[in-house]
């Protein structure tokens, strides 16, 4: 082996050395946990509830059928934090979330998923349009949610109602997945909220 070869595999070998020396940090997972419990969700007062509710598999971009959490900081670009997760993907989060707090309102006999075997007086279909921390130009940021829902007369197949909602809260510095998180969960808590309010 010549020299100069001799020379280039060792700078190789301390290169590959050096790298798998470095420890990444480790990756943090979050959750949607929001406070629904904050919330006086009163059981239906028109008498007998109405029906069965069937939430329908929720519509989004494939970023948030992932569990990467999102940020922009650009007009149009996004992307994702590099050690932070989220514990399974938004669109499964949210259906959970607002299945428990539909069934704490008493409005329905039964809040079923789409997986049900069963059959459903009414389907409230959802498509999540946004749902990332938004940093914007001076600095500041939010946590964004938009989610727009149809509610469907299972019965005629017409639409009853339709709506988006959305929900923008300030993140508290410094700009990281974790504030990120937490601004998240609490527009979470009022998108549930206007969401079983709407439905009432």
């Amino acid at each position: 082996m010549k020299n100069r070869d001799f020379f280039l595999l060792a700078l190789l070998l301390i290169g590959i050395t050096g790298c798998a020396g470095k420890k990444l940090p480790p990756v943090s997972t979050y959750t949607l946990y929001p406070a629904l419990d904050t919330f006086y969700l009163p059981k239906s007062q028109e008498g007998k509830p109405a029906g069965i509710l069937m939430l329908g598999r929720m519509g989004s971009s494939h970023v948030f059928n992932a569990r990467e959490i999102i940020y922009s900081d650009q007009r149009y670009g996004q992307s994702s934090y590099a050690y932070s997760r989220w514990s399974d993907s938004p669109t499964i989060m949210l259906r959970l979330i607002f299945q428990e707090a539909l069934e704490k309102s008493g409005r329905y006999i039964a809040v079923v998923p789409y997986s049900s075997q069963s059959k459903s007086d009414f389907l409230l279909e959802s498509t999540l349009l946004d749902f990332s921390h938004r940093v914007n130009d001076d600095g500041t940021s939010d946590g964004l949610i938009k989610i727009h829902f149809n509610l469907i007369d299972n019965n005629t197949s017409r639409v009853i109602k339709s709506r988006n909602f959305v929900s923008s809260l300030p993140v508290a510095p410094p700009i990281n997945a974790g504030n990120a998180v937490a601004a998240l969960n609490k527009a979470a808590t009022i998108v549930t909220k206007e969401l079983v309010d709407w439905l009432r």
